[in-house]
């Protein structure tokens, strides 16, 4: 039996999955999730770079808020998007879970495997918090013992999650093979199609999409219209359709926060996904006020503005 933040027991079952109790419970506010998981993360990192205990109680907690939350609404996608400052491996991390938990959901996973998408994503990279500082964020061009190093992270975090996390199976697996690929290009065993577990399959192009938008030591970070485009049209054969296009329906071509010309001369911002219009979002549209010194936005939802469409992403910065 384990504890929530407000208060109320809850039961883990054999499955890894939180389940709340019996007993009723009061409302609470909606944590922030993604905070806490970033700050539990940083603290699993501490532990396995100093060699100390870790547990993963509060990490399976927050797997089940964060399923949750995403549930309600769209806010932890929007803040994958907006690329906030921060430890780039932690945030990966964070941000991989939550894309996860989206493309999962357009898969149809019942809620039991979604928290168990979640808790894999949230650990997926565990081998690299053993590689030291100097390694994770050296600027200058990787030696060929660096590269290898970290191409040995998966067998590493396999190891680390055996000694704390023999209930949950599946993060092992994940753990180990969320950078095999469709096609075999991937490691460390190069396995293809059906050799690989289609979670890892999800982790795996969730940990592509983020490391494409997020900025790293040695590169900086593309927009997330740049980032779904790039991986429809080079994930063809290191990923299945399927999962491309479940990506594509949840974050859309033109995802949250996406900044687009209007073929009126307009532009806006996407703030609302039409799922089954993908090329057709709800936008905040700035419109300047007649004395020019101000503006104010209307909504424009183009699948009910037929006439308008757009025509460019806007480029940030």
């Amino acid at each position: 039996m384990t504890t929530d933040p407000n208060g109320s027991s809850r039961t883990l079952e054999p499955t890894g999955r939180l389940m709340p109790s019996p007993q009723p419970s009061s409302t609470v506010a909606e944590a922030d999730w993604y905070h806490r998981a970033c700050h539990e993360l940083q603290g699993i990192k501490r532990a396995v770079q100093t060699r100390q205990p870790w547990t993963l109680d509060e990490l399976v907690r927050i797997s089940s808020g964060v399923v949750a939350s995403i549930g309600a609404n769209d806010k932890l996608v929007q803040t994958v998007l907006q690329h906030d400052a921060g430890d780039y491996l932690v945030k990966n991390a964070v941000n991989v879970a939550i894309v996860s938990v989206k493309i999962a959901e357009a898969l149809r996973y019942e809620s039991v495997k979604l928290e168990q998408v979640a808790l894999a994503g949230l650990l997926h990279d565990l081998g690299m918090f053993a590689l030291p500082d100097s390694l994770l964020y050296k600027t200058g061009t990787l030696t060929e013992e660096e590269l290898q190093q970290i191409r040995e992270h998966p067998q590493q975090g396999a190891r680390l999650f055996m000694e704390v996390g023999q209930a949950y199976p599946w993060v092992g697996r994940v753990i180990l093979q969320e950078h095999e690929r469709w096609d075999g290009s991937g490691y460390p065993n190069r396995l293809t199609g059906d050799q690989i577990n289609e979670m890892s399959l999800v982790i795996g192009l969730a940990d592509v999409c983020d490391a494409l938008m997020s900025s790293r030591p040695y590169r900086s970070g593309v927009s997330p219209h740049r980032a779904i485009r790039a991986l429809l049209v080079n994930g063809k054969t290191v990923f299945p359709h399927h999962l491309l296009k479940a990506l594509v329906d949840q974050l859309s071509i033109y995802p949250l926060g996406t900044t687009v010309r209007l073929n009126t001369g307009e532009t806006g911002v996407v703030s609302q996904l039409n799922r089954q219009y993908p090329l057709r979002p709800i936008l905040q549209v700035s419109q300047r006020v007649l004395s020019g010194h101000a503006s104010v936005s209307k909504t424009v939802d183009m699948r009910a503005e037929t006439s308008v469409h757009i025509v460019e992403v806007v480029p940030i910065g």
